[in-house]
């Protein structure tokens, strides 16, 4: 009789524990939601150029132009003259200190001539870029950077054909024969 006390109990009385499922919580998930209070209007953030950035084409370029008005008159100078380009190119505003391209109200090129010749890293700092000592293009006047920090070109022009040291930076966001 114990033998079939044994096998009954281990039939009937033992079941498989419920299967547990790792993941998932104790708790239902859309019970009470828990209203969040809505947090007050952050104010809106204040641009403020750093101190070692002589025109800061990183934060300028890519922008609308109606946003950035006050940056470009206080980096850039005066307006000198303005002029529209063929095709759909938008037009070019020269100011005292540098040249800006606008298409469809965002400026997506900026020409600076440096003060002075610079190495490329110190003339990328002086323009709000990362110092970066990475790998360039390099022709016989000018090196090139593509696709880096959001910009699609950054040309640096030489001072000379064997020169380090770079005298002009035009930086495109996008170029606009892309675009078309």
């Amino acid at each position: 009789m114990s033998i079939f006390l044994f096998l009954a109990v281990s039939t009937f009385g033992c079941e498989p524990p419920e299967p547990v499922l790792s993941g998932i919580p104790g708790q239902p998930i859309l019970e009470e939601q828990v209203e969040e209070k809505p947090k007050p209007p952050q104010a809106p953030r204040v641009y403020v150029k750093a101190d070692d950035v002589d025109i800061d084409v990183r934060y300028i370029c890519g922008k609308r132009l109606a946003a950035v008005k006050t940056q470009l008159h206080e980096q850039l100078g005066t307006k000198q003259s303005e002029r529209s380009l063929n095709g759909n190119h938008g037009r070019e505003v020269q100011y005292t200190r540098g040249r800006i391209r606008v298409q469809d109200g965002t400026v997506y090129m900026m020409s600076v001539p440096l003060n002075e010749p610079l190495y490329r890293r110190e003339a990328l700092q002086k323009l709000g870029f990362p110092p970066f000592t990475g790998g360039v293009i390099r022709t016989s006047r000018e090196y090139r950077i593509n696709n880096a920090w959001d910009f699609r070109r950054i040309r640096m022009k030489r001072v000379g054909r064997d020169a380090e040291k770079v005298t002009n930076v035009e930086v495109w966001r996008w170029l606009p024969r892309e675009r078309q």
